[in-house]
């Protein structure tokens, strides 16, 4: 029988692999945690009367998303993403004490075609910020993000802002109509992944004129620091309200960016859309210097109306989400990662199968002092448990024999040196802590 693979667009991930995995949640989970967020979590799959929303993901989405019908024939979809079901959430739980600032790690799925950075399973990590619509709620979630990556060893890196209501205020301006908008953003989203004559093939199916598209395209092309370029776009948005409130709320974001230490990384960039129907104000991603072709690291914005969608009542919320996946493949390319080969700090090595029980009872006593203790599960030779701890790249192995154990002195022995002690169990103890 041939050998089983996972599904197209999964992975597996080995210990290796996942150690670098979890230093990356652990470290977002601490930076989190240190803003007061608090942990979250949803079903993997939900109704797809929620994921098909109008003016959430929307009809359409059920091309790009794990769409089946269960055993009683109910409709229902994998997540593809973890906002849609935190707006469930709280439109079911009115009565939480707002600001509800919460975090949720989780896997989500969207069948897209398999590439760099993109698979169709992949873990995702979000901040949001509910039941407030002062742009510090904004301001915090990219301060959150920015946080994770810089203790991640992350240096050069762009957050891009855009504003939905500017975007609007663009096609305004343009005199595109209204019910064309929608399209117009999904065709624009796609700007960074295929070519430019492919966009404005697109743009023209949508019944608007080779005037208007060049118009339109100019002005989204402005793009860099905040003090050149929302000046420049307020030319010629004055008078949309809607967008003047928009280019108010990214000027607020700024300034509060200075206080959290993150406006050298600001980019205002009014090519950016973020395709999903239910962003409403702010929208921000972040994007590294160096491997740009993974696409954003992190990214999100304002969803003002998506909990009062799914029932609940009229709700302002902001979120980002950090893609676990594509962080680590940049660490991974980049050697960014500080991180044990083994989770293993001592590995018991056993002189004499006889004393299995007592050695046992000393990798008790090391793990009730929080040090993580292996012992041989084999019954190999003294030389055959060294290799295997070297193997594993262990730092230390701890030989127990009749003569340790009547003395009350092991050997305690450094497998990146070389070098042995001999020390009490306490003495190992503080040692390898």
């Amino acid at each position: 029988m041939p050998k089983m693979q996972p599904p197209r667009g999964t992975r597996d991930f080995l210990p290796r692999e996942m150690n670098r995995r979890q230093y990356i949640i652990d470290t977002a989970r601490r930076v989190f945690e240190s803003f007061g967020f608090e942990p979250l979590d949803t079903p993997a799959f939900e109704s797809w009367e929620l994921l098909s929303a109008k003016g959430g993901g929307g009809e359409e989405i059920k091309n790009e998303i794990y769409y089946f019908k269960d055993k009683s024939n109910r409709e229902l979809g994998l997540r593809f993403d973890l906002t849609v079901p935190l707006a469930r959430v709280v439109a079911n739980n009115p009565q939480m004490q707002k600001p509800f600032k919460k975090y949720q790690a989780g896997k989500v799925w969207r069948y897209d075609r398999p590439q760099a950075g993109r698979m169709r399973e992949f873990l995702q990590m979000d901040p949001d910020v509910v039941g407030t619509s002062e742009m510090d709620a904004d301001a915090e979630c990219i301060a959150v993000a920015v946080e994770t990556l810089k203790r991640l060893g992350f240096k050069r890196f762009e957050v891009r802002l855009n504003n939905r209501k500017i975007l609007n205020g663009l096609t305004e301006f343009v005199k595109i109509p209204p019910k064309s908008s929608a399209d117009v953003f999904r065709i624009l989203d796609k700007l960074e992944k295929v070519p430019r004559n492919e966009i404005t093939r697109g743009l023209k199916k949508t019944g608007i004129g080779s005037s208007k598209i060049t118009k339109l395209m100019k002005l989204i092309e402005i793009r860099g620091k905040p003090s050149e370029t929302l000046p420049k776009i307020g030319k010629f948005l004055g008078g949309i309200k809607k967008a003047e409130e928009g280019l108010s709320e990214l000027k607020k974001i700024y300034e509060l960016s200075k206080a959290y230490g993150f406006d050298k990384y600001i980019l205002i960039d009014f090519s950016m859309v973020r395709g999903l129907d239910y962003y409403t104000g702010p929208i921000f991603e972040i994007t590294t210097r160096t491997r740009k072709e993974v696409g954003s690291v992190a990214g999100g914005g304002r969803y003002d109306n998506l909990i009062e969608l799914y029932g609940g009542r009229e709700t302002p919320a902001t979120g980002i989400s950090l893609g676990i996946e594509r962080i680590y493949e940049i660490m991974d390319s980049e050697n960014m990662f500080d991180v044990p080969a083994s989770n293993t700090t001592v590995f018991i090595v056993s002189v004499k199968k006889e004393i299995r029980k007592n050695v046992l009872e000393i990798s008790q006593e090391l793990r009730k002092g929080g040090i993580n203790t292996e012992t041989d599960l084999t019954g190999r030779d003294l030389r055959k448990q060294l290799d295997y701890a070297n193997r594993k790249q262990i730092p230390y192995a701890l030989i127990v024999g009749p003569k340790e154990l009547k003395s009350g002195k092991f050997t305690l022995k450094d497998m990146r040196t070389g070098r042995e002690t001999a020390l009490t169990l306490g003495g190992v103890a503080k040692k390898v802590n």
